[in-house]
């Protein structure tokens, strides 16, 4: 990336590195005070400046992740005729298409829209009260679903529930059995296959050694009134009663959540709205840049804990509060970082960010007492600096200031 920011991973290494530039800034006569009204603001745009994403790699992979998903899916639906009644479109979700990738446009998450042949009123899909997040997809006369499809029954389905396992290995071996097939073309040289969570992942090797990631994941369309237990009311408001979701074979992991029996387990399907939060955040002022400096910020930092997913929650949060395009102005945007930390320092020593669609659920549940401290301090201290002087916000993410904000019209 054509970036001057950077993340080390020795804390020490970062505040010495940034000691030393700091020194040879002020040595440098050709920096001179600039009179800036919002001078936070200016810094803030000039570190977002150098995550600015080369076009000719996003043009070119982009036409490579067409030509991939439109000839391997093609091939796909050739090993597998219930595959090839089911599929439906790819869904292009994550950061990229949301426009909040701080990184090179080499990593794609695309949705295996699945149409399951079955009329609304034929299926049911239940919250489960115990897991908000989760849910179940039933059929209500599975004897007759599986006279009109029994291979789909036998293979899918266990005493009547779309089971989210079966799906996902069934997906995994069309896939694999596909690769032992499929062609490349150049500059694709090589296709490496794991699995991570509900994907099949697929790493595609060009000839100049770099790789485009592609998750593959298997995903379930449905309407859901949004009545899931434990969802805020106002989400309901500002989205909508009825919100379209996918239902994707993310595991459920009872650590420090609800404790669920085993077979219970293996009905549940996690709720997905990337639709519903596209809503919410699109077109609204820095709401994408403030979500984009709390990655730059995590990453700076190596708080893995902090998933993407988790700081554009902190975000959403913010925006059920207060949606108001004025407030989210971007000549506010350093007030509204700011605001995100201080949420995000409450979030993380509470150890709990809520689920946007159902504050049941916690986010962080896996985080530590120790990390959650370590943490906190850290991001109680990143706050101070900054609100005593703008000027740090070049320190607190390692960048060379691009000019001096001294005697700055505050």
């Amino acid at each position: 990336m054509g970036s001057y920011w950077s993340s080390p991973q020795n804390t020490e290494n970062q505040e010495n590195n940034t000691r030393n530039q700091s020194m040879a800034w002020q040595a440098q006569p050709s920096f001179q005070p600039k009179k800036l009204r919002k001078p936070g603001v200016t810094i803030l745009k000039e570190i977002l400046k150098g995550i600015k994403l080369d076009e000719n790699l996003i043009k070119q992979n982009n036409e490579l992740l067409k030509y991939f998903l439109t000839t391997f899916i093609e091939e796909m639906k050739g090993k597998d005729d219930l595959f090839k009644l089911l599929y439906q479109k790819p869904h292009y979700t994550g950061s990229y298409y949301s426009d909040l990738r701080i990184s090179q446009p080499d990593e794609f998450d695309i949705n295996l829209v699945l149409n399951l042949p079955f009329k609304a009123s034929d299926f049911e899909v239940i919250y489960h009260p115990q897991v908000p997040s989760y849910a179940r997809y039933h059929l209500k006369n599975p004897e007759a679903a599986a006279k009109a499809h029994p291979k789909l029954l036998k293979l899918l389905f266990q005493d009547g529930y779309l089971i989210p396992e079966k799906v996902r290995k069934w997906i995994q071996s069309i896939v694999d059995r596909t690769l032992q097939s499929y062609q490349p073309r150049f500059p694709i040289v090589r296709i490496i296959p794991s699995s991570s969570g509900p994907a099949r992942t697929i790493k595609l090797i060009k000839n100049d050694l770099s790789v485009i990631d592609i998750d593959l994941v298997p995903a379930i369309p449905c309407i859901l009134e949004s009545k899931q237990p434990g969802i805020d009311g106002r989400v309901k408001a500002k989205l909508g009663a009825t919100l379209m979701t996918f239902l994707v074979p993310k595991p459920y992991s009872s650590t420090k959540q609800a404790p669920v029996n085993n077979t219970e387990i293996s009905r549940l399907w996690r709720t997905h709205f990337p639709e519903a939060e596209e809503k919410l955040i699109h077109d609204i002022g820095c709401v994408k840049p403030v979500i984009k400096l709390l990655k730059l910020l995590r990453d700076k930092n190596n708080w893995k804990i902090l998933a993407s997913y988790y700081l554009k929650t902190v975000v959403m949060w913010m925006l059920l509060e207060n949606s108001n395009k004025e407030y989210w102005k971007e000549d506010k945007m350093d007030e509204r970082f700011i605001e995100a930390l201080e949420k995000l320092s409450g979030y993380v020593q509470n150890q709990c960010i809520p689920y946007f669609f159902s504050k049941k659920n916690n986010l962080l549940s896996k985080i530590g007492l120790a990390e959650a401290m370590n943490i906190n301090g850290r991001l109680c201290s990143l706050i101070k600096d900054v609100k005593n002087n703008p000027e740090n916000f070049w320190k607190i993410f390692n960048v060379f200031p691009t000019f001096a904000i001294s005697n700055c019209s505050l």
